[in-house]
């Protein structure tokens, strides 16, 4: 006897930086590994950086530098 075959619903994954996405043009303070804190405006988001502007510069910041970002 055949079992009829279930088509089963792709799962909806969201991978972590997508939540990342999510603070582009938010203002956000980055707590670095390093014991760093830096006040920025976060604009643009990629799967290993997060470029910020901290007051007039550019930063390019590793995500696996960062400990955590409070918005």
């Amino acid at each position: 006897m055949n079992k009829p075959v279930k088509k089963q619903q792709p799962k909806k994954v969201i991978p972590n930086f997508e939540y990342a996405r999510r603070l582009n043009g938010k203002k956000v303070k980055i707590f670095l590994r390093n014991g760093e804190v830096l006040d920025a405006e976060v604009t643009g988001v990629s799967n290993y950086e997060i470029t910020v502007k901290v007051g007039d510069r550019n930063l390019l910041v590793f995500k696996h530098a960062i400990d955590y970002i409070e918005y």
